[in-house]
């Protein structure tokens, strides 16, 4: 007989997706776990065996997106230098993710439907959009990007690439984002940059 080989960490990836999918799709309350179960085709013992109930799943979607997108964000700023380098870097990989894995970007958009207290801080205090606002403060310091408040500079240029994303999921525009990447973030950094 054939023994059975359980990888814990796929069920649990498994679990993470379907449930971001869902919750982005019907709210967080909407979701029972039943159908989180069907979704995932991981069993109820499963999830309560991973995750203990369906707050501290949430946290964990919560945990696991923005440390997915602040590794993809890591590992693309090698190697980067200047302050626009390292926020196009941020605009593409936004831009990619919309394309690639809309649930993740539409997720990370909406993300306040999270009930855990550890979920608690908006989009704009999470590690990848601090890491934007220090390399702006940056900027500003480099004389880079013009003076002023380093948050206010920081949110001018990701509400360029937030709202392009937001149109693009719309279908507002028709243009996949990595094809219009060159004109919104000359825009984006046309709205910071100094001189």
């Amino acid at each position: 007989m054939k023994k059975r080989s359980i990888d814990p960490e796929k069920k649990i990836d498994q679990v993470i997706r379907a449930a971001r999918r869902l919750f982005v799709k019907k709210g967080f309350y909407a979701v029972p776990i039943p159908e989180i179960v069907k979704e995932s085709g991981v069993s109820v013992g499963a999830i309560y065996l991973h995750f203990g109930n369906k707050e501290n799943l949430a946290a964990a979607i919560y945990k696991k997106t923005l440390d997915d997108f602040l590794e993809q964000y890591n590992q693309r700023l090698l190697g980067q230098e200047s302050t626009r380098q390292k926020l196009q870097v941020f605009a593409e990989l936004v831009f990619d993710i919309a394309e690639n894995e809309p649930d993740m970007i539409k997720y990370m958009l909406s993300v306040r439907q999270c009930p855990h207290p550890d979920c608690a801080a908006p989009l704009c205090s999470t590690k990848p959009f601090q890491l934007v606002q220090e390399f702006v403060a940056a900027g500003i310091a480099a004389g880079e990007v013009k003076a002023g408040d380093h948050l206010l500079a920081a949110v001018s240029y990701t509400g360029v690439v937030l709202r392009a994303v937001e149109l693009r999921l719309q279908r507002v525009l028709e243009q996949p984002l990595p094809e219009l990447a060159g004109e919104l973030i000359d825009n984006a950094w046309s709205s910071i940059k100094s001189g």
